[in-house]
């Protein structure tokens, strides 16, 4: 996969790897995550949603046989939808689009309609506030010095950085702390 940001964009020199061609493709699936050639979140979020919406049809069959609420919740955390939907969210889940994660949260109404409860779907942005939590209280993690850095000298809050792309802007590290700052 090649991945390009230049505006003047001429076709890659083909790689040759122990004398065989590699193969350019638009998208990779890279431990569980579909990873894209322009680093969006779509065929992602697509494969994801294709996804749960099969995990969703076992807890529907399992409500069919009448099993308790509490059991189809700690089905749907375990096995079912929560651990499918939310795999990876802290990578992906700032750069993810309107469309997008309103079909997840979609999904996630539905999921909870067949449990019998609301299920939260905030679960991306507590995960991503968790994670900066984590790196800030591990002084061996690469980015502890990184945000040490930006913490404020007159509150808890941290400094966002200067972004001047939006590919930037949407990743974790700025998200994460516009997300710490307003929690």
């Amino acid at each position: 996969m090649v991945v390009d940001f230049r505006k003047s964009k001429s076709p890659p020199s083909p790689v040759c790897i122990s004398g065989k061609d590699v193969e350019i493709v638009s998208s990779y699936r890279f431990l569980g995550v579909q990873l894209d050639n322009k680093l969006e979140w779509s065929t992602n979020t697509d494969a994801v949603y294709k996804k749960a919406m099969s995990r969703l049809y076992f807890l529907r069959r399992l409500r069919s046989f009448s099993v308790c609420s509490r059991m189809l919740y700690m089905f749907y955390q375990s096995v079912s939808l929560a651990s499918t939907i939310f795999f990876a969210a802290v990578c992906w889940g700032a750069g993810i689009k309107a469309k997008d994660a309103n079909r997840l949260n979609k999904l996630i109404k539905k999921a909870g309609s067949v449990v019998g409860c609301r299920l939260a779907n905030e679960v991306v942005r507590d995960r991503m506030v968790l994670k900066m939590r984590t790196i800030m209280d591990n002084p061996s993690h690469p980015l502890h010095n990184t945000m040490d850095k930006l913490r404020s000298s007159f509150s808890n809050r941290l400094l966002e950085p200067r972004c001047s792309k939006e590919r930037y802007r949407k990743s974790f590290l700025p998200s994460a702390i516009r997300l710490y700052n307003s929690s």
